[in-house]
C-alpha cells in the first residue's frame, strides 16, 4: 500500500542525515524519483495528502513561521515560500 511505503519512506528520511540534504534541493518529482530508487512506492498524492494534512493540523502562529522560513521541519522544506516560488 502506498500510504505505508510513504510512511516508512518518511521514517527512513528522519533516520538519514544524508536524505535529508537531498530532499533539500528536490521538488516534487525528485522526492517521488528518489522513494523510488530507495524502493519506496509513493504516489504524489499521498504524499501532498500527507503534507496538506500536517499543514491543516498547524496552529496560524507555526502557518505564520512556516510561510516566514521559521520552520525547518515540513517534510524535509527549510524554506516553505521558496519551495511555493519555484512551482
Amino acid at each position: 500500500m502506498a500510504s505505508q511505503d510513504l510512511e516508512a519512506f518518511l521514517n527512513s528520511i528522519d533516520s538519514n542525515p544524508d536524505l535529508q540534504d537531498q530532499l533539500s534541493s528536490l521538488d516534487l518529482q525528485g522526492v517521488l524519483s528518489l522513494a523510488r530508487d530507495k524502493g519506496f512506492q509513493v504516489r504524489a498524492a499521498d504524499l501532498l495528502r500527507a503534507q496538506a494534512e500536517q499543514i491543516l493540523a498547524m496552529s496560524d502562529d507555526d502557518l505564520d513561521l512556516l510561510v516566514e522560513g521559521g520552520i525547518d521541519d515540513l517534510f524535509g522544506m527549510n524554506d516553505f515560500q521558496a519551495y511555493l516560488d519555484r512551482t
